[in-house]
């Protein structure tokens, strides 16, 4: 079970780095500005005369979503470069070659590794979103129709780039890493939107064209998820349009099938560091 102690060895690590305490403390101020903000949105919400009743939820919801959204990026962007320097990074300053020299199967450092910054990542993307939607829930008494869906599908959205980070690591330096899968969740979120986009104006070209690349790069499909959890309805069926909300949610096989993606590649990681020449 040695790859179990280095999880524990490398999420106390990750805990340590700076850019784990720069995102610790913009976390704080945007949930505190997230707040306040809350507090007098929805004030005006339930003072203005100019505001139908009626609307009141969706426009809610769009505070809750506008949120996630903002906790979706957080976690992204915390994912993708804490482990940017995962396997390149670290051969580079011959970190690994004390690792390796000890009785450590190659897999085992690679699985270790992965397990600490995936539990450090989720469990950040896990209580931010919380706390989002814990402050729009006691300002205006709204959480969605399944907050804890939301939260884990956030969790798994961190999870996958955090596995497709890896993957590259074990390829690339560490600076085209971070950057080359930040621009791969880029056209995952612009596919998202073609999608939506398609399917507002009954264009299945577009449809199609965004599953696909959701299915390439299935991060933005478990944000979509997670914002189809929380969204209010406009009526009884279609969520009120708008850049946060979701009017086609992916299919809930999409969790089955970014827990495989996870899995390959960590696989394919591990096959790629095993033939390493460290």
């Amino acid at each position: 079970m040695k790859w179990l102690v280095l999880a524990k060895f490398t999420f106390h690590e990750a805990i340590r780095k700076r850019i784990v305490l720069a995102a610790a403390v913009m976390t704080v101020l945007f949930l505190a500005l997230y707040a306040l903000g809350t507090h007098f949105a929805v004030r005006e919400l339930e003072t203005s005369p100019l505001i139908v009743p009626s609307v009141k939820p969706l426009l809610i919801s769009q505070l809750l979503l506008t949120g996630i959204w903002l906790t979706s990026m957080a976690g992204s962007l915390l994912a993708i470069f804490s482990a940017a320097g995962t396997i390149s990074g670290e051969v580079e300053n011959s970190t690994l070659h004390a690792i390796a020299a000890k009785p450590v199967a190659r897999w085992e450092i690679v699985v270790g590794k992965w397990l600490g910054l995936a539990g450090m990542a989720a469990a950040y993307t896990a209580i931010v979103a919380t706390i989002v939607i814990g402050i729009v829930w006691l300002r205006a008494g709204f959480a969605g129709t399944s907050p804890l869906v939301a939260v884990l599908a956030l969790a798994m959205q961190t999870i996958v780039l955090l596995s497709l980070t890896v993957l590259a690591s074990a390829w690339l330096p560490s600076l085209a890493t971070g950057i080359g899968v930040f621009l791969l969740h880029a056209i995952a979120m612009a596919g998202g939107v073609e999608e939506q986009l398609g399917f507002i104006l009954k264009n299945q070209t577009m449809q199609d064209a965004g599953v696909w690349i959701s299915i390439a790069v299935p991060s933005d499909a478990m944000e979509k998820l997670a914002a189809a959890a929380l969204q209010a309805t406009s009526g009884s069926t279609l969520p009120m349009p708008g850049p946060l909300s979701v009017l086609a949610p992916p299919s809930p096989w999409m969790v089955g099938y970014a827990g495989l993606y996870v899995v390959f590649c960590l696989l394919v990681a591990v096959l790629r560091f095993e033939g390493k020449d460290l």
